[in-house]
C-alpha cells in the first residue's frame, strides 16, 4: 500500500491500532476523536499497538464524523498549524488543505468495511466506546479517560466557530462542502452505527 499524500504530516494510509490477540483493529481517521479513542484503547488492558500499515482484522473499528463539523475543526487546525491568513473565498475554493480536511473515505482505502463496526462522533460516543470495549472483554473505565481536545486551549476553537458562522450566513458554502464531501455523506448514510 502506498504511504499516501499526507504521510509527510504523520498520517499514513492504513495507520491503525491493532490487537492481534483479539483480532481487532482501530482505523485512524484524523479529526475523528482519534486521540481520545487511542487513549481509551491503550488503557483498556488489551494488547493494542500502533501499526503504520493497514492490518485488516476480524473486526475493524471505524469512527466517522459529520463531514462539515469535521472540516470546520480541520480547517481551524490547518490555519493554526501554518499560521496562514487566507480569505474566506480562498478557504471555500480549495476546501482540502491537509489530512484534517481531506475526505474521511480517503483514509479508509483498502479497509475491509464489511467487517467494520462504525461509531459516530456525537454525544453518545463516550457511552458507545465504553459499551464496545466492555462487550469485548477489555477492562477499562472510559469515565476516567482523559478528554483530549487541544484546540480548547487556543485560537482553534474561535476559528472553528468563525467558519460555522460563515456557513450559517452563506448557504452556498454549505452546498459546496456537501458536494465536496459527497463520498463521506454516502458512506455515513449507508452504514449502521453502533448503539443505534
Amino acid at each position: 500500500m502506498e504511504l499516501g499524500r499526507w504521510a509527510h504530516l504523520g498520517h499514513r494510509l492504513g495507520e491503525c491500532w491493532v490487537d492481534e490477540v483479539n483480532d481487532k483493529s482501530y482505523i485512524h481517521v484524523p479529526k475523528n476523536a482519534s486521540s481520545f479513542i487511542k487513549g481509551v484503547l491503550i488503557g483498556s488492558g488489551g494488547f493494542w499497538h500502533h501499526s503504520e500499515t493497514l492490518v485488516n482484522s476480524g473486526e475493524n473499528l471505524v469512527i466517522l464524523r459529520d463531514p462539515i463539523d469535521r472540516w470546520c475543526s480541520g480547517v481551524a487546525q490547518y490555519l493554526y498549524n501554518t499560521n496562514q491568513d487566507l480569505s474566506v473565498d480562498n478557504i471555500f475554493d480549495k476546501i482540502t488543505f491537509d489530512d484534517h480536511t481531506d475526505l474521511q473515505t480517503y483514509f479508509l482505502q483498502d479497509v475491509d468495511l464489511s467487517s467494520a463496526t462504525f461509531m459516530l462522533v456525537d454525544g453518545n460516543l463516550r457511552a458507545n466506546i465504553n459499551d464496545w470495549i466492555t462487550e469485548r472483554g477489555y477492562r477499562t473505565n472510559v469515565d476516567i479517560a482523559i478528554e483530549y481536545n487541544a484546540s480548547a486551549d487556543d485560537d482553534r476553537i474561535i476559528t472553528k466557530d468563525y467558519y460555522i458562522k460563515q456557513l450559517e450566513q452563506n448557504p452556498e458554502f454549505v452546498l459546496k462542502l456537501q458536494k465536496h464531501f459527497e463520498e463521506d455523506y454516502k458512506l455515513i448514510g449507508s452504514v449502521k452505527f453502533y448503539g443505534t
